[in-house]
């Protein structure tokens, strides 16, 4: 197993990351301390260049590299939105990327990633084929591959936001983080408790891509044959020993939620909020509203850790929860159920 990161590698990221990005606001809401009977803050990541986190690590783990291993560059495989991440970071910091995604990613996130100067490459259906390519670039072209979760520089930079939290709210109790391939939450959570041991750091997993919380549970990584969610940053299919150790030893409980919980989410950042997130940074607020976590009586930070959402995808939940919300308004009296309109994750977008 790789070296496992300290707070003190944190802080040193901490130091990469400030150069480099505005910092992310802590937010109290009014609305969602009142629904909850607590005092709910939203660390807002969707703010960041390329809209989410990932691109924290993505600059710690670039900036560790000598000149030579800068000049050769960088290799990514990404769904997405770590693509962007390391596209970005590698343009500040003066490296050439390669970034490889599976061919049914968005055309926008490949303009984008060309935009800072990425090489973009479409492999496969999934992850895991984009993955196969980058290690088959890293070894025959000696770029260095920036791992989207599975590396102790990675997990350093996803664990300032930690550090901006217990920072800006120092009385912190809970800490709540959407987990994919267990990055972030193992920053995050590192960071919090070896600052506040009390604090309490709940993990949330979409119930068809759990793969951490069972990984945590069995004392080692598992894999999942067939992971799927609408929160499609969420979806991995396993993660790695590093993230596994991190998450026992520091994170308090993973809970999953529904397809339906993180749509619900979704539309209400929107609706209520008028923030944009995408589902899988909308899998905290999904747990809490499910009453899977609660939150009473207790000073809570909901991490909204990215807002890639594509406008036919908001479209689609819009019209799915308005349509609940009309018939289950217009059933009260017959007692028929409130949420007939057809699954957006059953909706394959292009």
């Amino acid at each position: 197993m790789q070296r496992e990161p300290t707070v003190a590698d944190v802080v040193a990221a901490r130091r990469v990351v400030d150069r480099h990005l505005p910092r992310a606001p802590l937010e109290r809401s009014p609305l969602l301390s009142s629904d909850f009977d607590a005092d709910i803050h939203l660390k807002i990541e969707t703010f960041k260049p390329t809209r989410t986190f990932k691109v924290r690590g993505a600059l710690n783990k670039i900036a560790s590299l000598d000149g030579a291993a800068r000049d050769r560059g960088v290799v990514a495989a990404s769904a997405g939105s770590h693509a962007q991440g390391v596209a970005y970071a590698a343009s500040a910091l003066g490296a050439p990327a390669t970034v490889v995604m599976p061919r049914g990613v968005s055309d926008t996130i490949v303009r984008v990633c060309r935009a800072y100067g990425a090489e973009v490459l479409l492999e496969g259906d999934v992850y895991d084929d984009t993955l196969a390519l980058a290690h088959r670039i890293e070894h025959e072209q000696g770029k260095t591959l920036v791992h989207p979760y599975a590396d102790p520089l990675i997990v350093a930079g996803q664990g300032t936001i930690g550090l901006e939290i217990v920072e800006d709210l120092p009385d912190v109790e809970l800490v709540i983080v959407a987990v994919g391939g267990g990055g972030l939450i193992s920053g995050i959570a590192l960071a919090v408790r070896s600052a506040r041991p009390a604090v309490r750091v709940v993990g949330v997993e979409p119930e068809g891509a759990d793969a951490v919380g069972r990984s945590v549970r069995a004392g080692r990584p598992i894999t999942l044959e067939h992971p799927h969610s609408i929160a499609d940053k969420l979806v991995a299919k396993s993660t790695d020993a590093l993230n596994v150790a991190l998450a026992a030893r520091y994170v308090d409980e993973f809970v999953t939620v529904s397809d339906d919980d993180l749509e619900r989410a979704t539309y209400e950042y929107l609706d209520r909020i008028s923030l944009l997130v995408e589902p899988s940074g909308a899998a905290p607020l999904a747990a809490v509203r499910a009453g899977k976590i609660d939150t009473r009586g207790r000073k809570t930070v909901l991490v909204v850790s990215g807002g890639n959402a594509t406008p036919a995808l908001i479209a689609q939940i819009a019209a799915r929860e308005q349509a609940a919300g009309a018939a289950g308004a217009g059933a009260q009296g017959a007692g028929a159920p409130g949420r007939g309109a057809e699954r957006v994750s059953d909706l394959r977008l292009a």
